[in-house]
Parts: C-alpha cells; sequence; structure tokens
C-alpha cells in the first residue's frame, strides 16, 4: 500500500510542481445512498484550477535591488553577483570599490530592466503552465480555452450549470443519479485522463459500499494527507495548499459500518446522517463504509 500511494504521488507530480492542480473551493456537497441500490451526489459550489501564485505574479520592484559602486558600476544586484560568479576580473575590480547609494537618475533604468524580465518571466511561466495543462486535457489560464472547458462539461451527464468566473475558478451545480452496480468518480473531466476525485463511491460483493473524498479535505491538499496518514516522508507537501471550504453529508438508510468524521452518525428523515466540515486545519480525508 505504502508503494502505490508513492506511486499516485509521482503519477500526479507533473500537475503539483506546474500548478496545474483540479480542486474544490467553496462547496456544499450531499451524497444520499438508499437500499434499493440507488444513490444520488449533489455538488454546488466552486471548481478551481489552482495555479502557483507565487510563480506567475511579478515580483515588485525594491530599491535595493539597485546596485551603485565607486568606480561606477551600476546594475542589478543578482545580475552582478552572476558576472562576479563567471568574471575574476570584473568582481576583483568590484572588491576594491565601494557601494554607494544609486542615484534617482540610476535607479530608473535599473527598474525598468527588472520590471521586462519579470513579464517575461511571468509570461514563460505561465506559458509552460498551459502547455502543461493541455497535455493533461486540462484548460489553459486564458479565458477562451476556460469557456471552451466549461461549455464542453455541460454536454455530459450531471453538469446542471457551469461557469467560469475567472482566475480558475467554476461555479458549477452537479446533480447525479445512479446505481450502486459499479465504481463512480466525481467530477470526471472530458478530455483529461488524470482523475483527481472529489468523492469516490466503490460498491464491495458483501453488499455495502465504501465512500472516500479525497479532494474534499484542507490544509495542503489531498496527497499530503495521503502521506500523513499512511506515515510517507511529506509525500504532498509540495503542491498547493487546498482551497476546500464547505460541508459534505452523507445520508443513508443503511446501517453505517465505520466513518471517521468527528460527530459520527445522527439521525435524520432518510435513516442517519454523517457530515464532514472542510477547511484550512480539515486534514483527514473523510471515509464511510456502509452496508445497504
Amino acid at each position: 500500500m505504502r508503494f502505490w500511494a508513492r506511486m499516485a504521488v509521482a503519477a500526479a507530480a507533473p500537475l503539483i510542481l506546474t500548478g496545474c492542480l483540479w480542486g474544490p473551493g467553496k462547496f456544499t456537497s450531499d451524497l444520499a445512498l438508499r437500499k434499493d441500490g440507488t444513490f444520488v451526489l449533489d455538488y454546488r459550489g466552486e471548481v478551481v484550477l489552482q495555479m502557483p501564485d507565487e510563480k506567475t505574479v511579478p515580483e515588485p520592484w525594491k530599491d535595493d535591488k539597485a546596485l551603485c559602486y565607486t568606480n561606477g558600476d551600476v546594475g542589478l544586484r543578482s545580475e552582478m553577483a552572476v558576472a562576479d560568479a563567471m568574471d575574476e576580473d570584473e568582481a576583483a575590480a568590484r572588491r576594491d570599490s565601494e557601494e554607494r547609494p544609486c542615484t534617482m537618475a540610476e535607479v530608473a533604468p535599473l527598474k525598468a530592466a527588472h520590471d521586462k524580465q519579470e513579464a517575461e518571466r511571468v509570461a514563460k511561466k505561465r506559458k509552460e503552465n498551459d502547455e502543461m495543462a493541455k497535455i493533461f486535457g486540462l484548460p489553459g489560464s486564458d479565458e477562451a480555452s476556460s469557456r471552451r472547458f466549461a461549455e464542453n462539461l455541460r454536454k455530459h451527464k450531471g453538469w446542471r450549470s457551469i461557469t467560469y468566473r475567472g482566475q480558475g475558478v467554476y461555479d458549477v451545480d452537479y446533480h447525479f443519479e445512479g446505481r450502486l452496480n459499479q465504481d463512480f468518480a466525481f467530477p470526471l473531466m472530458p478530455d483529461s485522463d488524470l482523475l483527481i476525485p472529489f468523492i469516490v463511491i466503490r460498491p464491495r460483493i458483501d453488499g455495502s459500499v465504501k465512500i472516500t473524498a479525497p479532494a474534499l479535505v484542507g490544509g495542503k491538499g489531498m496527497f499530503a494527507a495521503r502521506a500523513k496518514a499512511m506515515s510517507l516522508p511529506s509525500g504532498g507537501n509540495d503542491g498547493p495548499p487546498s482551497r476546500a471550504e464547505g460541508r459534505f453529508t452523507i445520508f443513508t438508510d443503511g446501517e453505517i459500518l465505520t466513518n471517521n468524521s468527528e460527530d459520527g452518525p445522527a439521525p435524520h428523515a432518510a435513516g442517519r446522517q454523517v457530515r464532514w466540515d472542510i477547511g484550512p486545519d480539515a486534514d483527514k480525508v473523510p471515509e464511510m463504509l456502509v452496508r445497504l
């Protein structure tokens, strides 16, 4: 089991490193499991394509990035450090000089050079993210591909409405009614072969049903939660933090065998209910086993 957990993290590594990772935002989700072998799943709220903001936002200018010497040399601190490492003569010349405050006339072109470099770096990083996302069948960060993705999802059963709000956030209303005669996972993306499930339903041959909600977890997200649960060394801590915030509730008239909720089963008109409140501190993957 530890081997397969490591493999799951490794398989998702390209998405984690580029930040192309689906996850829930603010949501409410209900799952009804019935003894007659049917289920109803509702998910209302946000689905988010997470991006590494720290890599796709320009680093702001600070005057201490400008470096000036009494020998007349001026430049960006980072560039001059690289030049010194490559050219010993330049490094020696600056060691014989002293740093001095830069004048406003010297700072202005250095700031312009910095802003240009940051714009080029951000554009390159966004392009890399978009290319990686499209390889895995996900939309890029541009508005056009995101809206096309939403239109494609509307063609599939269950997606009653989906609206692209911008900044990688989709407002969705998902409703699916099915039978418990095979495994079921939500969401399935039309052009993506990589499954990052919010909710998984797995019927067993003994009549019980296992429900897990891998992505409905806070903290560092599902990879970190799985790694922690299996005592693996920081398996998912490099991924973007979870933005999941909401409540997941299971209703059933079956016999609840196990669950890892905080409060356990409670009475409900449908029989019993179990709920999980998801937020930044909820780092446990919801799980339940029920016999129908």
